[in-house]
């Protein structure tokens, strides 16, 4: 298989992978749990919770998502109210970026939900 070298690579792949969407998404989104030099590992949890009092889930993000041709995230574990947000080795950088846009893009709809510029529905 990919051996020792492969595996290592492999890993670090998966954790730049993650640190640069975090990076982009935090902002428009919280970012839950960060290391202490501001990191995470291979996965990063945003927040959905500060939504709800407006009338959007997390699954309605993970919906969101699939309109755009991305399989949902992990929702509500481990954290209640979160996208788990776990990008693999595999991805190259238009894929990430696409998928950062997309989010980006969902965020503002929320905010126009937020701002009485749209129906929650």
């Amino acid at each position: 298989m990919s051996g020792k070298e492969g595996l290592l690579g492999t890993a670090q792949q998966a954790i730049l992978n993650a640190n640069y969407m975090m990076h982009r998404l935090e902002g428009p989104f919280i970012i839950k749990y960060k290391g202490e030099q501001g990191r995470c590992a291979h996965e990063f949890i945003l927040d959905c919770n500060e939504f709800k009092k407006h009338g959007i889930m997390e699954e309605d993000i993970a919906k969101r998502l699939m309109d755009y041709g991305f399989h949902a995230p992990t929702m509500s574990w481990p954290v209640s109210g979160g996208l788990m947000i776990e990008p693999t080795e595999s991805e190259d950088k238009l894929e990430v970026d696409r998928f950062c846009d997309a989010m980006i893009a969902i965020r503002h709809e929320i905010q126009d939900v937020i701002d009485g510029n749209q129906d929650p529905e």
